[in-house]
């Protein structure tokens, strides 16, 4: 699963890795978390690429009232075209939301393991994302997204049993014009990287490089 991510990589750098046009102001995000605004890339009118700022957290558009305390997050890449929630973007709503990596955690006698996850380059990357638009009966309009997820592969599968999608870059193509199953699977062996990082990460209101702060892993993790 992918409930926290960073995305710090410059705006004009991410124009010329996913081929939109837009170059907004873009802060640097360490801890970016559910319900908070996103980086996304969709595909806007005459097929061409946009970059914009989606709720993360998915609310259909066929709801009479969001949910906005229970958000739809993830969504699982092996059901994605059989729920209601989601089968709908995963056919025509399909949509890159750029990251540096991801966090996760295990659990030991000392607390809360944090690790990050990322290119072993730190590279900027894009997860498999859908995304849907919701029109309330008073004119409001709320966009949001959802990050796919899969098995997890062999460089992180002993921290998590699931990852989130990560696209290879040739593929960011054909993910957002045709869609598919097939891209939606776990990376080769030696594709990612995970750094134990300090307790300040576990806080979702911390923000800034200390929650990339490399720290010694505990031994004692169940």
């Amino acid at each position: 699963m992918c409930g926290r991510f960073a995305l710090t990589t410059p705006i004009a750098e991410l124009s010329d890795l996913m081929g939109f046009p837009e170059r907004p102001n873009l802060e640097e995000r360490y801890n970016i978390c559910p319900t908070q605004p996103v980086a996304v890339v969709i595909l806007g009118a005459k097929g061409k690429k946009h970059f914009t700022l989606h709720r993360w957290g998915l609310i259909p558009n066929w709801v009479k009232e969001p949910n906005l305390n229970n958000p739809m997050h993830n969504a699982r890449s092996e059901t994605v075209n059989e729920k209601p929630s989601f089968k709908g973007p995963f056919r025509g709503r399909r949509c890159l939301i750029p990251a540096n990596g991801f966090y996760e955690w295990q659990a030991g006698r000392q607390g809360r393991q944090g690790f990050y996850i990322s290119k072993p380059d730190n590279a900027p990357f894009a997860f498999a994302g859908i995304w849907d638009d919701w029109l309330g009966a008073d004119g409001s309009e709320m966009q949001s997204c959802a990050i796919l997820t899969t098995d997890a592969g062999h460089d992180i599968c002993h921290i998590h049993h699931r990852m989130p999608v990560i696209l290879s870059k040739n593929n960011y193509d054909n993910w957002l014009y045709k869609g598919g199953h097939d891209l939606l699977q776990p990376l080769p062996i030696n594709s990612l990287k995970a750094t134990a990082v300090s307790s300040f990460v576990n806080n979702a209101r911390n923000e800034g490089p200390a929650c990339l702060e490399p720290q010694a892993q505990q031994t004692d993790l169940f």
